[in-house]
């Protein structure tokens, strides 16, 4: 769904980015008038935003209640990366001898200038750009439409992943070692390498919703 009123726009991506940052952690209620406000517009753009904003899966309306944050449970996160690992996978099979040694070596170089006080959102940005090269190549267009779909939901737990102390360098570790197999062309190194990665996320995840919210089962 593309928004395209730039009040719903402006909506959406202010509770987008509030709701991925945790700055509206899960379970708690959203509130439209607040919301109107804050943003100074009526209260019919928001709702449109909260209607696109719980069709991927970032919100929940609960009839006579009122809209809240979706919460997070221990299912949400095995099915969402058993879901990205299998198709990443696939989508590796064909991208690693369809990606160019141009295109790596520009990911390679942005991951390298990364340092410890280098903003989270070049990191971020660095792990999307490889994941989303990777897809990108694959070669199977449906594939990448359920990805897509997704991503909503996977960039609200790449912040999370990464308030684990050290998590984000130890990301940046794990993507130059994806490129140097991806390089390589050494199919069976990169894919033990990319699930790895993924299920590393997925374990930094877990812990950090374990020890911060109290709405995580």
């Amino acid at each position: 769904m593309v928004v395209r009123d730039t009040r719903q726009q402006k909506a959406y991506e202010y509770l987008y980015n509030a709701i991925v940052t945790n700055k509206l952690p899960p379970g708690v209620a959203i509130a439209e008038q607040e919301i109107s406000n804050v943003l100074g517009i009526s209260r019919t753009p928001v709702r449109e935003a909260l209607k696109q904003l719980e069709a991927e899966g970032l919100v929940r309306h609960i009839p006579l209640r009122g809209t809240f944050v979706e919460e997070i449970t221990t299912q949400d996160l095995e099915e969402i990366f058993a879901l990205r690992e299998t198709l990443e996978v696939l989508a590796l099979k064909t991208a690693i001898n369809d990606i160019t040694d141009e295109e790596l070596y520009e990911i390679e170089i942005l991951l390298r200038s990364l340092e410890y006080d280098s903003s989270n959102e070049k990191f971020y940005d660095s792990d999307r750009r490889l994941h989303d090269l990777i897809v990108k190549h694959g070669g199977n267009r449906r594939l990448a439409q359920i990805l897509n779909n997704l991503n909503s939901q996977m960039e609200r737990l790449r912040h999370i992943a990464a308030m684990k102390p050290h998590r984000l360098q130890q990301s940046k570790q794990e993507h130059l070692e994806i490129v140097a197999a991806l390089k390589m062309r050494d199919l069976e190194e990169a894919e033990r390498l990319l699930r790895q990665h993924l299920r590393n996320v997925k374990e930094s995840t877990i812990e950090v919703c374990r020890k911060t919210s109290e709405v995580f089962r």
